[in-house]
């Protein structure tokens, strides 16, 4: 459970002199969308933050700079923030010293939609923030539940309105609230199509004392459904520190939270916390990244040097286009099992594996470790591949990973991963190979995506039904990066749900897979 950090009240607001303003209509949805596309263009293309900044009386160069050391690029509002403009530009200030970009909560909002303020003191607050560098948007609440969507469309809007490029921001409560996946989605999008936010977050917190959730994975792909439902990027909150009834983790049990969310795709990962908040005998906090009295913990070293890895993987698939996730040796609940395709014919351990495809095709793998107590080995078989490489820091390295050719153009690669550890490959196709398809997610819902690399002049892709009837065909250009199919027909109309194949061909040779389409909302 993640608290609102300020004395901000969203419920206080509905009932107050602003109440008006917050019975007004949302404005029109292609207006509303089109700035929200505006403000997710100003987000980092890989976000890590740490729920919770230094408080405002530890907030100095030196506290920013500790931060920025963490490997973190976005800050929020200290626990129990002041508010005040004055304490806000300081954090601001010296986080742009560092490369940090903040999320800062004004109590002047308070003012305006509370008690009464002009709409000018808006003018005021954006004109305060807008032109600095470490500014990255309007932070407002936490966990807001339905009721409250209303007034936030309206603050968003107004924002929007007269700062179209810094978005207003909230997350979002976790799947954990909710009975079932339908319902939280339900709670989702009426926040997304109320509101227009340019980025959806929510968190998740799994690890209790004497049992776990085992909703994370679960938690992930919903938010990858709706990030690709609405067009818009999701990030997740995540559990660090111990209070409540959630338990201490180790090591491998945080690492395995952050390598599954790149798996599928996340563009931004936050910590909670980053500062332990004030000692409560009712929520028993224990030291987060930082202590409550400003000493490291063991937590800031680890993280200081596993979050460039993340850093440098986050960035470099937030340049691609997920295809799909699935998983091998065990599937969790939620997640899609392991199928073979022609990027990957076998898998040997317990792994996630998301699959990524480049503006000309080219083929990613994220390989995320299953078990997060215990380092493995995972053994790909890779069909049509030559050679595979393995991301190193800085971002932009990249290191050969030792194959085994084995027999029919096959592969084999070793990944040794730490407990709960991920690693992103590039793999370079063998010319020779012909057509080289992936198709996902799998099933698909709304979108599925195709990846075609090896293709020469020609090419062309069909859909076809059970019975072998085309349902929808293209031509492929070599060199085309993956393209979407949302169930449209040649002949008109939609695609009703159901198994489908897709087959590519060329002069070389033809790639075929077999998908499921479970159809449009």
């Amino acid at each position: 459970m993640a608290r609102v950090l300020s004395t901000f009240s969203l419920a206080a607001l509905l009932g107050g002199s602003g109440g008006d303003r917050a019975a007004q209509p949302a404005p029109a949805s292609a207006q509303a969308v089109a700035q929200a596309r505006l403000a997710s263009a100003s987000l980092p293309r890989f976000a890590l933050f740490g729920w919770v900044s230094p408080p405002n009386d530890s907030t100095t160069d030196a506290r920013i700079a500790e931060l920025a050391g963490a490997g973190l690029d976005v800050a929020l509002p200290a626990w129990a923030d002041s508010g005040r403009f004055e304490d806000n530009l300081r954090r601001i200030r010296y986080a742009a010293d560092h490369g940090v970009r903040c999320l800062a909560w004004d109590e002047r909002f308070d003012r305006v939609y509370n008690h009464g303020a002009p709409m000018a003191l808006l003018d005021t607050i954006v004109a305060d923030y807008a032109s600095e560098p470490g500014f990255l948007g309007y932070y407002f609440t936490d966990e807001p539940p339905p009721e409250d969507f209303p007034l936030l469309a309206q603050i968003y809007a107004d924002l929007a309105a007269r700062d179209p490029v810094h978005p207003a921001w909230n997350d979002l409560r976790g799947l954990y609230w909710f009975g079932n996946r339908a319902a939280w989605e339900s709670y989702a999008r009426s926040f997304i199509e109320t509101v227009h936010p340019s980025v959806l977050v929510n968190n998740q917190y799994d690890f209790l004392v004497g049992s776990d959730r085992q909703q994370f994975v679960e938690n992930a792909a919903a938010m990858r459904a709706l990030s690709d439902e609405y067009g818009i990027p999701f990030w997740v909150i995540v559990l660090l520190v111990q209070h409540l009834q959630y338990r201490g983790l180790e090591d491998g049990e945080l690492r395995w939270e952050v390598a599954q969310l790149l798996a599928y795709g996340a563009r931004g990962v936050g910590y909670f916390t980053y500062w332990t908040p004030a000692p409560d005998p009712a929520f028993t906090w224990q030291p987060a990244i930082i202590g409550y009295d400003g000493t490291r913990t063991h937590w800031y070293d680890m993280l200081a040097a596993f979050n460039p890895r993340v850093l440098a993987a986050g960035e470099a698939l937030a340049g691609l286009t997920w295809i799909s996730t699935q998983h091998a040796g065990s599937v969790p609940r939620g997640g899609a099992p392991f199928a073979p395709d022609d990027w990957v014919r076998d898998v040997e351990g317990r792994a996630a594996i998301g699959r990524f495809a480049g503006g000309s095709g080219e083929r990613y793998l994220l390989i995320a470790n299953s078990d997060s107590l215990a380092p493995r080995t995972i053994v790909l078989s890779l069909p049509r591949t030559r050679r595979a490489w393995k991301q190193a820091v800085p971002a932009g390295s990249w290191s050969e990973v030792r194959a085994e050719p084995e027999a029919l153009g096959v592969t084999q690669v070793r990944i040794a991963l730490d407990a709960g550890d991920f690693a992103l490959l590039k793999l370079e196709r063998d010319p020779s190979a012909g057509p080289v398809l992936a198709v996902g997610p799998n099933p698909a819902r709304f979108t599925v995506r195709f990846s075609v690399t090896g293709i020469g002049a020609g090419a062309r892709l069909e859909i076809l039904d059970t019975m072998g009837r085309r349902a929808w065909s293209s031509a492929l250009t070599p060199g085309a990066g993956p393209f979407a199919w949302s169930g449209e027909r040649e002949d008109g109309g939609r695609a009703r749900p159901g198994i489908y194949f897709v087959r590519v061909t060329d002069a070389s040779g033809v790639a075929t897979a077999r998908f499921s389409w479970l159809g449009s909302r």
